[in-house]
């Protein structure tokens, strides 16, 4: 029987599934910690190889038992980076039989099986990416996680702003005070200051202030400074929707059909806003999800690209318990 690993890695969180050539999932690992090649260029490689090894060692298996192994990464064109998750690789003997695409493309591959429609990712970064009929990808946005207007990192990080720029009149101002609230509470330091310090000082910087963005949605139904950082956020992600549409020429509709993947996406509140934002050219906008982690896309394509074996999304689906990840 052959084995497979994917994985997929953003700014925040790791997601690792070891699958059999039937689809069957034998093990599943999620760590709070991000891989992106990028922004944790030297902690990346060893937390992908303790992820691959811990998969293994959780259903007794060694490393050459796996056939291929399968990467989608966030920030995988970083050369830098990439030059050292595959000497890490090297280290373990199995870079030979590794496979590095970008995250989205393994995001892709589950929540768009049949190759249509425009998948929008929604995380602690953005990118919007579909394929043309040739099989060709086409993005926008996807600059990183600090360049990307929208992203989960860009919400949170607007919030600390609005904090820091207006810490002088928090107390007289309702909106401002109820974020600052959230803020003390979530990171339990005992000032604004303290938190930033904290926040600067820890390994995970990027998901820690990219962890705020779910709290900014869900009180920007009453709360106008959130509420406009939200609205910014979807005014924009939806900018680069319809510039994604226009570039692949797709048949003029008053409906869009998209594909949502990453925690912000998933928000019924984010995706709100975003759909008012795409109602100045679409009068309906229909969403999808999958059910499953892109790490099973990531091992999908690692088994395709080396044994040209093509694991089925239903067959791992199928009476599969571990797939809710």
């Amino acid at each position: 029987m052959k084995l497979y690993i994917g994985i997929d890695g953003g700014a925040s969180s790791t997601r690792g599934v070891l699958i059999d050539e039937n689809g069957k999932t034998l093990e599943r690992i999620v760590i709070k910690k991000g891989t992106n090649l990028k922004a944790y260029e030297d902690l990346a490689p060893k937390r992908i190889v303790d992820l691959i090894l811990d998969l293994c060692t959780n259903q007794n298996l060694s490393i050459d038992d796996i056939n291929a192994f399968g990467f989608g990464l966030a920030s995988v064109s970083y050369d830098e980076g990439r030059e050292k998750l595959f000497k890490e690789l090297d280290r373990i003997n199995i870079s030979n039989k590794s496979i590095l695409i970008n995250d989205a493309e393994a995001a892709y591959k589950v929540v768009c099986e049949q190759n249509v429609g425009i998948l929008v990712t929604v995380g602690t970064g953005i990118i919007c990416i579909a394929k043309d009929k040739e099989g060709h990808f086409f993005r926008t946005a996807g600059l990183g996680h600090d360049k990307d207007t929208g992203s989960g990192y860009w919400i949170g990080n607007q919030a600390f702003l609005k904090l820091a720029l207006n810490e002088g009149v928090i107390n007289h101002d309702k909106d401002l005070l109820e974020i600052y609230d959230i803020v003390i509470d979530k990171f339990n330091k005992d000032d604004l200051v303290g938190t930033l310090e904290y926040i600067s000082e820890d390994d995970n910087t990027i998901a820690l202030k990219a962890s705020l963005a779910e709290d900014i949605i869900l009180i920007s139904e009453h709360n106008e400074v959130a509420r406009n950082i939200v609205q910014e956020a979807t005014y924009n992600l939806s900018d680069h929707i319809i510039s994604l549409v226009e570039i692949l020429d797709y048949e003029q509709s008053n409906e869009l059909l998209l594909f949502g993947n990453g925690s912000i996406i998933k928000s019924d509140l984010f995706r709100s806003s975003l759909n008012d934002s795409l109602s100045f050219n679409y009068s309906k906008v229909n969403w999808f999800f999958s059910k499953l982690s892109s790490a099973y896309g990531s091992a999908i394509i690692a088994a395709l690209s080396k044994d040209k074996i093509n694991i089925k999304i239903k067959d791992i689906l199928k009476g599969d318990y571990l797939v809710s990840c």
